[in-house]
């Protein structure tokens, strides 16, 4: 028993004895320069002795040693102006803490890295800036645009950059508008300017030139329904006229959704005047002469009709429609095609996409 005793004494000695020249070696290494190695003995010893103090203290020392190292190396390339090379380092120094931290050490940031990495950033965007100043009186517009967003993106304050993004996406488009007014595109004309005036109202001119695009480009449509009677023959439970009527809700609705500023649908609630009108003076169809006087008489450029051909109420309860597009000016037809429109949708208003 007692001869256990002093062997298992003789070893704890011996361990112990171990793990200070394994300290004494991490000093040696850390006195010369080599933090690398001394830290990872450190952790060697750490590792074979939980709670091993100085052991633990020479690991953060050291790696606090390497952080700074990796910390002044990224603030050198930000004074160098250099912000990709610095922001390259910097994010080392990062993944280096994060990985200290995951070893249990709690290492200090140096504050006045993040202050040089600003100053670096304001320096690249002044140089941007002025870069795409330079594209931008070049005409290389998409070139500007690219550097005054990556200006924005390093300095979002910087209004005279925000704005030069804005003027190498409208001044194209500007020059389109007064390129397709030379050719009399009047309506690319407006789209362009609008597109201008939509960001900035007082570009240049774009307003009034959007005004003029407008006027000369800008169609009044009429719609006038034609009713015939012959349809409503042997249908006693039907009005005269109703199917009209949802027709032309229809087709009304059909030129609204389109959206388009440069159609105005005139006296959209004419309607079951003009039916009436039709009904009391005629007997069932209507020539292309009325309908144009009609839309002279509402202020049309150009008159949309629609006449049910055939209504079948029993089989397929579908409906056959003649839709037509004249001129009110001379009574040209620009466009005539039969439209086939399910009974059942009308009211619903799903025939506005076949329509």
């Amino acid at each position: 028993m007692r001869f256990i005793f002093l062997l298992f004494t003789v070893f704890l000695l011996t361990g112990c004895g171990s793990i200070r020249k394994q300290l004494q070696q991490a000093a040696a290494y850390e006195r010369e320069g080599m933090h690398q190695e001394a830290h990872d003995r450190y952790h060697h010893i750490q590792n074979r002795k939980r709670g091993n103090v100085e052991a633990h203290i020479g690991m953060k020392r050291t790696a606090q040693t390497m952080l700074g190292h990796k910390m002044q190396e990224a603030s050198g390339l930000y004074l160098m102006h250099d912000l990709a090379a610095g922001d390259r380092q910097r994010q080392d120094a990062l993944n280096f803490r994060q990985e200290m931290t995951r070893k249990g050490l709690s290492l200090e940031w140096d504050d006045a890295l993040e202050q040089r990495r600003l100053e670096c950033q304001m320096h690249e965007a002044s140089v941007l800036f002025a870069q795409a100043e330079n594209a931008f009186r070049a005409e290389r517009f998409t070139e500007a645009e690219d550097l005054a967003n990556r200006c924005v993106g390093l300095d979002p304050a910087h209004k005279e950059a925000a704005y030069l993004v804005k003027l190498a996406q409208m001044e194209p488009r500007y020059r389109q508008g007064i390129r397709a007014r030379e050719l009399g595109l009047w309506r690319d004309a407006f789209i362009q300017f609008r597109w201008v005036t939509d960001r900035d109202a007082g570009y240049k001119d774009a307003w009034q030139l959007q005004a003029e695009a407008r006027e000369r480009s800008q169609l009044s449509l009429a719609y006038i329904p034609i009713y015939n009677n012959v349809i409503y023959n042997g249908m006693a439970f039907t009005d005269p006229g109703i199917l009209e009527s949802h027709l032309a809700a229809s087709f009304k609705q059909a030129v609204l959704d389109l959206k388009d500023p440069l159609i105005v649908l005139l006296d959209r609630d004419n309607t079951d005047r003009l039916l009436a009108e039709q009904q009391r003076q005629m007997s069932g169809v209507y020539d292309d002469r009325y309908v144009v006087d009609a839309g002279k008489l509402l202020g049309a450029r150009y008159v949309l009709t629609a006449k049910l051909l055939r209504y079948d109420e029993l089989l397929r309860r579908e409906m056959e429609v003649q839709v037509q597009l004249l001129d009110a000016e001379n009574g040209r037809i620009h466009m005539s095609e039969i439209v086939r429109v399910n009974k059942q949708e009308i009211g619903r208003g799903n025939t506005r996409s076949q329509l």
